[in-house]
């Protein structure tokens, strides 16, 4: 049974981590200005804000200046790029709700399958 368990945490942990990133970008893509944006690029990384995604490149204020310095930002080519990731700003608020939901899918998981092998147990003799 232990192994079931094992089993279903590994599935929702996988559904859970997958990412879906389409590079095909028609219009320029702004991020919240205030979400700093780490962008590696030829060995260095660089941290931005107020950055615009088009289909050829990236394009961001550098974190320590004001959002107001317009000749501030600076451009790099996309087909340079090797990552970018995103810092959104996150709160308690939004970790608790994140967290609650999260916990109430494994809840409702492990009820399910408890139901499962109650049902199979009953009908066919075998435990699960």
């Amino acid at each position: 049974m232990t192994r079931r368990f094992s089993l279903l945490a590994f599935v929702v942990l996988a559904v859970g981590c997958g990412q879906h990133w389409d590079p095909r970008l028609e219009r320029p893509t702004p991020i919240k200005p205030a979400d700093p944006v780490l962008i590696w690029s030829s060995g260095t990384v660089e941290k931005w804000h107020a950055v615009v995604i088009t289909s050829d490149s990236v394009s961001g204020i550098p974190y320590g200046t004001s959002l107001k310095c317009d000749s501030c930002r600076r451009s790099i080519p996309l087909g340079v790029v090797d990552s970018m990731k995103v810092r959104h700003k996150t709160t308690a608020k939004d970790v608790a709700v994140t967290s609650l939901v999260f916990t109430g899918i494994l809840a409702a998981a492990f009820v399910a399958e408890y139901a499962v092998c109650s049902l199979v147990r009953e009908l066919t003799g075998e435990t699960c």
